[in-house]
């Protein structure tokens, strides 16, 4: 009886960040933390943590080490066994290459001309009939249609903001204040288009980050979720988990995606030799070779025909978790990036679950993995789509997921039994929020900024010219004269963007 009641159940949650300048664990500390919070609402539980440290220093860190997977969380169950978590982070900020002026010119283009992007009515994997790899769903018509005036308007937005806050600075300077929200804010902006820019570049890295250095950049950031993932398999292999979870915020999900779509024989180029020969056995396998170049490329020790075994590298895979994923939105103008494995599914039926915030402008419902009226499975999971209302803005929707509420039950109160085993039951809408009412409120509060922008812009020039005794006439006249160059000049960029895709890259149509 002592025995059962000690009985522990290790399991890992494989965490993975997404865009912004994370720094090492600072994602899996936010979440250890409020997962703690959660168990904390029912003293049964009896929940406990501890930090594991370490020997080693990470590279170019001026802090404490920490282990590989350094926090375990446990607790008592309802059945009456414990729960071990152990989370272990898939860190792949430090990845990103250094702003520099020629840098800071592309990424502002790209950022302009993104309405110009050419829409996929469908996209060829190559050789799909011999690896199974299939592209997603075309978007439907409608999304065609509006697609374009919402990826204008972004383009746009960004535009006037980064003009804006330019502008301020430049002339808070003169004055010599130096607001440092300013400054911070421009790099928040900078960060997350730079993080999407990164992911979906198609040219190789040729920068001195020698992880990166001859692959495109997502090569590099998948490289990690690939060793991560297959170091706790190989820990399920040797008995020291019982199984793993995989939990993936904004763009991480789909560097998640992309690691559990991976092909069997592509999956063996991300190892290094050493870690290749120190595979468990059973993990290693073979498949017929791919008569064409793979990515990443494959290295000099291995085989033609050197595989791992998909079905046992996740067999241990318990659940999938992603929230606040652009999945859709990467399936809508890159789905080349994101196919999916239907010739090599995840076996045992793993549930997939996607949470998406309706204020979130970066998430949403994922519909275009799977063909209407099909069983809900991608390439083996188990897709279930969960659309809330929680956050009031959009400024706080896509970054509060994981957070907790002491008098009421969120996201992460409700993941508790499903890593007990238990079924998923989605948290209840906050019924202070309506949908219609918050779509009208963001729509009206990016209209106040932009008008808020633009009047700043305005009275910056006039004032600018007006000393040197130049009569510019009335700040909403130049309001207008703004707001049609900052237009312009994205209707220039995005034409730019199409005519040099047709060009250079040849996408299909």
């Amino acid at each position: 009886m002592k025995q059962e009641e000690n009985k522990v159940n290790r399991i890992c949650i494989l965490v993975v960040h997404g865009i912004g300048e994370q720094k090492r664990f600072e994602h899996l500390e936010v979440i250890a933390s409020h997962l703690y919070k959660a168990l904390g609402k029912d003293p049964n539980r009896k929940p406990h943590i501890q930090v594991l440290h370490g020997d080693q220093v990470p590279r170019h860190s001026s802090e404490h080490s920490w282990r590989e997977s350094p926090v375990r969380v446990r607790w008592k169950a309802g059945s009456g066994d414990w729960i071990e978590v152990r989370l272990r982070e898939v860190h792949w900020a430090d990845l990103d290459m250094p702003m520099t002026l020629c840098r800071w010119f592309r990424l502002v283009g790209w950022a302009l001309s993104i309405s110009g992007v050419r829409l996929f009515t469908k996209s060829n994997v190559e050789s799909s009939a011999m690896t199974g790899m299939v592209s997603p769903l075309p978007p439907p018509f409608w999304e065609r249609v509006f697609v374009r005036p919402k990826l204008f308007g972004v383009s746009l937005l960004f535009l006037l903001i980064l003009s804006s806050i330019d502008l301020l600075y430049v002339l808070l300077t003169r004055f010599s204040f130096r607001v440092q929200i300013l400054k911070k804010t421009r790099g928040v902006l900078y960060d997350y288009l730079g993080d999407v820019k990164l992911y979906q570049d198609g040219f190789e890295r040729k920068d001195e980050a020698i992880e990166a250095i001859g692959d495109l950049s997502r090569v590099a950031i998948r490289r990690r979720m690939v060793r991560t993932l297959i170091q706790t398999t190989t820990e399920v292999e040797r008995g020291a988990l019982d199984g793993y979870f995989v939990f993936a915020h904004s763009l991480g999900s789909v560097v998640a995606f992309n690691a559990l779509m991976e092909h069997a024989l592509t999956l063996p180029n991300y190892l290094t030799e050493e870690e290749w020969n120190a595979l468990p056995t059973p993990l290693k396998g073979k498949a017929p070779p791919i008569d064409r170049e793979q990515m990443p490329r494959r290295p000099p020790w291995l085989q033609p025909t050197d595989a791992i075994d998909r079905d046992r590298l996740f067999s241990g895979l318990r659940g999938f978790l992603t929230w606040g994923s652009p999945l859709d939105k990467f399936a809508t103008l890159w789905p080349a990036i994101v196919p999916v494995n239907r010739g090599q599914p995840i076996p045992g039926d793993v549930p997939w679950i996607n949470v998406a915030d309706i204020r979130d402008l970066v998430a949403g419902s994922i519909d275009l993995f799977q063909s209407p009226g099909s069983p809900p499975c991608v390439g083996g999971l188990r897709l279930e789509n969960f659309v809330w209302a929680d956050q009031p803005t959009p400024l706080s929707a896509h970054t509060s997921y994981w957070t907790v509420r002491p008098t009421r039950d969120r996201l992460m109160d409700r993941l508790i039994p499903w890593l007990e085993g238990g079924r998923f039951v989605p948290p209840e809408n906050d019924s202070s929020l309506c949908r219609t009412i918050g779509f009208v409120a963001f729509c009206g509060a990016v209209l106040a900024v932009s008008t808020l922008i633009l009047w700043v812009e305005a009275t910056g020039v006039i004032w600018a010219f007006g000393r040197f005794g130049h009569p510019l006439g009335s700040v909403g006249r130049w309001m207008g004269i703004l707001f049609l160059a900052n237009a312009l000049v994205v209707l220039i960029c995005s034409f730019g963007r199409r005519v040099w895709e047709w060009k250079t890259l040849r996408l299909p149509s």
